[in-house]
C-alpha cells in the first residue's frame, strides 16, 4: 500500500498541473465527441437470449400483438352493477372502440365470467358469458371480478 500511495504521491501530486490539463482534455474530448453516443436498450441487448421470461414474453407478444395499451379508470355515481352505470359504462366502451387507431377496448361488461353463472368448460366452447348477457347473476359476477 505504501508502494502505491508513493507512486501517487510522485506522478500526480507532484505534477498537479500537467494532469490536471491531461484530465480538462479527456473531458472536453469527451465532451465533444458526447453527441455520437448511442445506448442500445433495447431487450436483445439488455437481457441474455437464453432467459425464459423474456422467451415468454416474446411468445404471448407474438400470439396477441403490440403490448401497447391505455388504462383508464371509471368511478360511478351510482353502484357499479347498477343498470343505469353498465349502460353508461357501455356507451363509454363503444365510444372508445369507435376512436381512430384504437384496435379493442376491454372493459367489465366483455370480461368472460365463469361461475357467474357457474359454466361447465364444454359450454364455453360454444358460447363465453359476460356481465352483458341474459341470466348473468349480477351479484355472482361482482364477487368474480
Amino acid at each position: 500500500m505504501s508502494r502505491l500511495s508513493s507512486r501517487y504521491e510522485r506522478l500526480i501530486l507532484r505534477y498537479r498541473r500537467p494532469v490536471l490539463l491531461l484530465i480538462v482534455a479527456l473531458v472536453a474530448a469527451s465532451a465533444w465527441q458526447s453527441h455520437a453516443f448511442r445506448l442500445d436498450a433495447s431487450s436483445d441487448s439488455l437481457v441474455l437470449e437464453e432467459d425464459e421470461p423474456l422467451r415468454y414474453y416474446r411468445a404471448i407478444r407474438a400470439r396477441y400483438g403490440s403490448d401497447d395499451f391505455l388504462i383508464v379508470t371509471y368511478t360511478p355515481d351510482a353502484a357499479l352493477f347498477g343498470q343505469g352505470t353498465l349502460a353508461d359504462l357501455g356507451q363509454l366502451r363503444d365510444e372508445q372502440a369507435a376512436l381512430e387507431h384504437v384496435a379493442s377496448v376491454t372493459s367489465i361488461l366483455d370480461v368472460p365470467l365463469i361461475r357467474s353463472p357457474p359454466v361447465s368448460l364444454s359450454d364455453l366452447k360454444q358460447h363465453v358469458p359476460t356481465l352483458e348477457d341474459e341470466g348473468t347473476g349480477r351479484e355472482l359476477a361482482r364477487r368474480e371480478l
